[in-house]
């Protein structure tokens, strides 16, 4: 059971890499492709490589920014959630129990 475990491990371990490599394919070549964009301004005319670079810096900030932004916002969306009982998968369970007998079975039946 130990080897058979440690054999899924490493396959896993194999996999998380290749999935990586792919990963810093893909982001090379959205930094490339963004890069080839900023090398022309709006009227044409070429940009010089720290003025590109400047730009590519400042979207990549602006990128981090929002990405942050977002998980605050999924946070504090999480947080009213459970707080304010939205889910009602464990919600109706309590109901149910509630409902079952007792003094507040009637009262719960309205």
């Amino acid at each position: 059971m130990k080897r058979r475990l440690e054999s899924l491990l490493d396959l896993l371990i194999e996999q998380q890499a290749l999935q990586n490599a792919k990963l810093d394919k893909l982001s090379a070549l959205l930094i490339s492709q963004q890069l080839l964009t900023e090398c022309i301004d709006h009227h044409g005319n070429a940009r010089d490589a720290e003025t590109c670079a400047e730009i590519v810096g400042e979207s990549f900030s602006a990128g981090l920014y929002l990405l942050n932004e977002l998980e605050q916002r999924t946070r504090n969306y999480q947080y009213q959630q459970q707080e304010f009982f939205i889910d009602d998968d464990n919600h109706e369970e309590d109901d149910d129990d509630d409902t079952s007998s007792g003094p507040n079975a009637l009262v719960n039946s309205f």
